[in-house]
């Protein structure tokens, strides 16, 4: 075979894939569980693992193909190899290296993303290859912005933004964020370095697109980042660059004006009547999703402080965030595996090693633009953006967290920069013959033997748990059908958990929702819901056996237990040994505290339960939940003082929750929280307990008018009893 040829079509192969990377951010697989995430990952691992193959045979046939070691280079294989450390040493190193289908990250996830750093800085040889390669990238971030774009026009539903934010086919807002801040970045790019007026114009009007749709992302944190980065870019521009300076200083002066003039205006029904700009008005430190950024930072900062060198491993953060959970937490979603925030998120996952680790990729990347610059590799203004887009990359990521689309943009701009520092080096495709008929023999070899062991990774690490991810969708559609749903559901399950596969636990959660929603539907015959029943407790009762922490499929099949008591007595207590484990893994978690002291009630333990209970309003006073299955629990007992009590504490809270710029909030959930009461006493036909419940609530009529309205429906209540 002529080498040369060889050489080509390994080059081109591997193009040809890498081509394709870019445009899977716009694929959205409804077939497959976690739509946004599952299928784009798979196909990206094994567009990858394809390419690794072809790479193995080229660095073989010719060695000029051979990666040079740069400080960028070694930024991420010592990252790697710290990381990989940390997950073997971790809390739990299987799901460190598999990660979830949810996330579909974990170490794999860093070992083909160094995979792919290696494979674009072998094909991408040129600066002309790289900007054919950043014109694919702006084409597919032109169809994701355009998908955002029939969001904002209503023809298309935002799955996470609801009618206020756009996620195009991200799935996300802020993820969609972050993804075309590295997308303009490129996008400059493009545009310092075009040649012909025509060009510069397209690529400006393409980043004017994306700043467009990224304010329909309505995200806080690439606002801020906007804020920081921008007069950065701006002021570096005055510094080095020699064109538009006035223009530049009128852009930063409007920069700097532009917050002081919103924040003037922040009050007036323009801005509040806008869903985009009233997000944005909102941002405070007490506003209720940034107080929880900060209360979980806190919780990682506790947990790092327990293994501080190589931290938890990845994929962790749920165990820490079980361990030290913080009760002020209790109305925010119920787990968090991330802790928003990519410092948090590296000390978690790989301690003070990992973290170093990850900033040293920051590093060596600035130690290449710095390279870059002084050695004029590339324009002045490409220069500053190669500067500033990690730095406005970087602050987004400290209120969020990376995923696929970032990832691959990142360390495309990460292959970038080590190949401007290498362009001057020249590249021989051309050895003596006798060399290339040796090599082109060893070569195919190679590539022989490379295919031989991607072929069973494709199979294993891609194939089997992508068919786990469409499974569980062919599950849940199964509850559905006209014949026979029983049958069908639980053979689709089997066949899933079959597989065996990384995607077990998420398969387990849903057969486990799915089994609670069988056994409570009283048009299904028993004799159907047993074999169901009893086959996914075995199955989860397996998994637990091997992943004991699995705090959250412990509290399902606990419940799964709870629901199935009319079947067995006995499963009662079999779901309160579940339980403790969970409370065990998460002491301070109130809505555990709830369901155990359920489960006491279950067995009349009343005692036990109000215990339980008193220790959850114990644990954060101003959790009205608490109260009120503390009142309830006191009712079911008749201990009028515990319900008395918790009425008084809910008064209490209501004056503590008090907000002046919405004062009828407090007053209306005090009334819900009685009412609540009165239904419980109403539970156990206890008019009179109810009765008194209702007049305390026609008590508070005054200062209900003051809004306008009245209690006619307590009204009518209370005439009932009569």
């Amino acid at each position: 075979m002529n080498v040369r040829n060889l050489n080509n079509y390994y080059i081109w192969g591997m193009k040809a894939l890498i081509f394709v990377i870019p445009f899977l951010s716009f694929w959205i697989a409804k077939s497959m569980f976690f739509p946004y995430i599952t299928a784009r990952n798979f196909a990206f691992r094994i567009l990858v693992e394809i390419a690794l193959a072809l790479w193995i045979g080229l660095i073989i046939l010719n060695k000029e193909y051979r990666p040079r070691f740069s400080p960028i280079v070694i930024a991420i294989l010592v990252f790697a190899g710290v990381i990989g450390l940390a997950n073997f040493f971790g809390v739990d190193p299987y799901h460190s290296f598999w990660s979830r289908l949810e996330r579909m990250e974990g170490y794999l996830m860093i070992l083909h993303l160094a995979a792919y750093f290696l494979i674009l800085i072998t094909v991408f040889r040129t600066k002309k290859e790289w900007l054919a390669f950043f014109n694919a990238v702006l084409l597919a971030g032109i169809l994701v912005g355009g998908y955002g774009v029939l969001q904002v026009l209503g023809l298309k539903e935002a799955i996470q933004g609801g009618d206020v934010r756009i996620d195009g086919t991200i799935g996300n807002p802020t993820y969609l964020a972050i993804y075309l801040t590295l997308v303009i970045a490129i996008t400059l790019i493009l545009l310092f370095n075009a040649v012909k007026s025509g060009w510069r114009w397209f690529y400006g009007a393409a980043a004017a697109f994306f700043f467009f749709v990224l304010f329909f992302t309505a995200s806080r944190g690439a606002t801020l980042s906007l804020i920081i980065s921008t007069p950065l870019f701006l002021v570096l521009y005055l510094m080095f660059s020699g064109k538009y300076k006035k223009l530049a200083i009128f852009s930063l002066v409007l920069i700097f004006a532009l917050p002081l003039i919103f924040w003037t205006l922040k009050d007036t029904k323009f801005v509040q009547n806008s869903e985009v700009l009233s997000r944005f008005a909102s941002i405070s430190l007490g506003e209720k999703t940034i107080k929880a950024r900060f209360i979980i930072w806190n919780m990682a900062l506790r947990a790092f402080k327990e293994n501080p060198v190589l931290g938890w491993g990845q994929e962790n953060f749920l165990y820490a965030f079980s361990k030290y959970y913080d009760p002020r937490m209790y109305d925010q979603e119920p787990w968090f595996d991330r802790p928003h925030n990519i410092i948090f998120e590296w000390l978690i996952n790989g301690g003070i090693l990992g973290l170093a680790s990850y900033l040293g990729i920051f590093a060596a990347l600035f130690w290449g633009i710095r390279k870059i610059a002084v050695r004029k590799l590339a324009p002045t203004n490409e220069n500053i953006v190669l500067i500033v887009a990690p730095v406005a990359y970087f602050l987004q990521n400290i209120f969020v967290f990376d995923n696929f689309n970032t990832y691959i943009l990142f360390f495309a701009l990460l292959g970038y920069a080590h190949s401007l520092v290498q362009q001057d080096q020249s590249v021989s495709v051309a050895p003596n013959t006798v060399i290339q008929e040796k090599s082109a023999s060893r070569s195919l070899a190679g590539l022989l033997a490379a295919s031989l062991i991607m072929l069973p990774i494709i199979y294993f690490v891609n194939y089997k748990p992508s068919l786990a991810a469409k499974g569980i969708i062919e599950g849940l559609q199964s509850t559905a059908s006209s014949v026979d749903p029983v049958e069908k559901t639980l053979k689709r399950f089997k066949t899933t958990i079959e597989l065996n596969t990384f995607a077990d636990n998420e398969v387990l959660e849903q057969l486990a929702r799915v089994a609670d929603l069988l056994i409570s539907q009283e048009s299904i015959a028993d004799n159907l819901k047993a074999p169901f029943l009893q086959y996914s407790i075995t199955q989860m009762e397996n998994y637990l056996k091997k992943f004991p922490g699995a705090i959250r499929l412990h509290l399902m099949i606990a419940a799964l237990y709870q629901e199935a008591s009319r079947f067995s007595p006995n499963f009662i207590f079999k779901a309160r040994d579940h339980l403790k484990i969970a409370l065990s893994l998460s002491p301070k978690k109130q809505q555990i505290l709830f369901v155990v002291a359920d489960n006491y009630l279950k067995t009349a333990e009343l005692n036990k339960a109000i215990e339980l209970l008193e220790e959850a309003v114990e644990l954060e006073f101003t959790y009205r939940d608490a109260h009120i299955n503390l009142a309830t629990v006191g009712i079911y007992s008749g201990q009028e003082n515990v319900v008395r009590q918790s009425i008084k504490n809910l008064d209490e809270v209501r004056k503590l929750k008090f907000d002046k710029n919405h004062p009828d909030h407090s007053l209306w959930d005090y009334i819900v929280d009685l009412s609540k009461i009165g239904d419980a006493y109403l539970r156990i036909e206890n008019r009179e307990g109810a009765r008194s419940i209702y007049n305390r609530i026609l008590a508070l009529e005054p200062e209900v008018a003051k809004y306008g309205v009245g209690l006619d429906s307590y009204q009518n209540l209370l005439k009932k009893f009569d």
